[in-house]
């Protein structure tokens, strides 16, 4: 017996969000098919990922469930990959909830959403060396999903009560370890003037998703803290995202930990402009990339 499942792209943080907001999106997907073998242990079968399942973000979750669980049959994994990798559109996070979801069936272990999060997050250790639940947040809920809390595990879905599409901005370019190394600049401390700063914009951005006030999403999806911290690794960020707004994008953020860029964008947003501007500011800096058009998930039908 065999389950497959499937989970999407996403990009966490959107701005002010970090480590607590992220968007599953249709440019990319995973699909994890997990089957017993009759033997033991864990066999990882993957063209792209490690083969040792402790170095796996599926494999990972895979094993946290089943010593969790008692269980003793043996599993192969096999992971296609579709999300690039180390682009910061949730790859990692993508094969870990793809795998929780198939051994959920698999065992008919009846597991709650937050569960499957829980597991999935387990799986980014292997990663980046941290349990982060951002990206597999909407890797099991999909749409717009708010963390909580993280002890236990709690997440809310934010619904989004207005009609946009998406351009993802995704350069050709590769770091070892990148995720670790944009965390690291992350800073420690901020200002109770930067904190109270913040807050304003998560709210205000929430509040426009929320109540589809375009304008509140724009100002809210801001961030002088994380984004400028991590500057250095996507240095044409910033011409970008003066551009794509002056061609009347509804906003801008930095995808996750980076390098791609996700713009939000509607009828009255000039998006011919913008793909123009953005292949002049790239071939600027030397910078290969492509530009996907794409459009939130909104559910998983499963």
């Amino acid at each position: 017996m065999e389950v497959t499942k499937r989970s999407y792209s996403s990009s966490a943080n959107l701005g002010p969000g970090y480590d607590i907001l992220s968007l599953a999106h249709k440019a990319f997907f995973d699909s994890v098919t997990v089957k017993k073998t009759g033997g033991a242990g864990i066999k990882i079968i993957s063209d792209s990922t490690p083969e040792n399942p402790e170095n796996n973000s599926a494999g990972l979750s895979v094993m946290k469930i089943l010593g969790d669980r008692g269980i003793k049959d043996g599993l192969e994994v096999r992971i296609n990959k579709g999300v690039p990798i180390g682009l910061g559109l949730g790859s990692s996070g993508a094969s870990s909830s793809a795998s929780v979801k198939a051994v959920n069936e698999l065992f008919e272990l009846n597991m709650s959403p937050d569960e499957m999060v829980y597991y999935s997050m387990y799986g980014e250790i292997a990663a980046c060396g941290s349990a982060h639940p951002d990206n597999v947040s909407s890797g099991i809920y999909g749409g717009l999903t708010l963390i909580s809390s993280t002890s236990p595990v709690r997440v809310r879905k934010v619904k989004i009560n207005y009609e946009m599409s998406l351009l993802l901005i995704i350069p050709y370019s590769h770091m070892e370890k990148k995720t670790q190394k944009a965390r690291s600049m992350v800073p420690d401390k901020i200002s109770m003037t930067d904190h109270v700063l913040h807050a304003s914009r998560i709210s205000t951005m929430l509040y426009g998703f929320m109540n589809g006030d375009r304008d509140a999403i724009r100002e809210g999806m801001m961030d002088d803290i994380v984004e400028k911290s991590r500057e250095a690794l996507f240095p044409y960020y910033r011409q970008i995202r003066e551009k794509a707004i002056s061609e009347n994008a509804i906003s801008i953020c930095v995808s996750g930990a980076g390098p791609s860029i996700l713009i939000f964008t509607d009828e009255n947003t000039k998006k011919n402009e913008i793909i123009s501007n953005t292949d002049r500011i790239m071939k600027s800096y030397n910078v290969d990339y492509n530009i996907k058009e794409t459009s939130i998930l909104e559910d998983y039908d499963d």
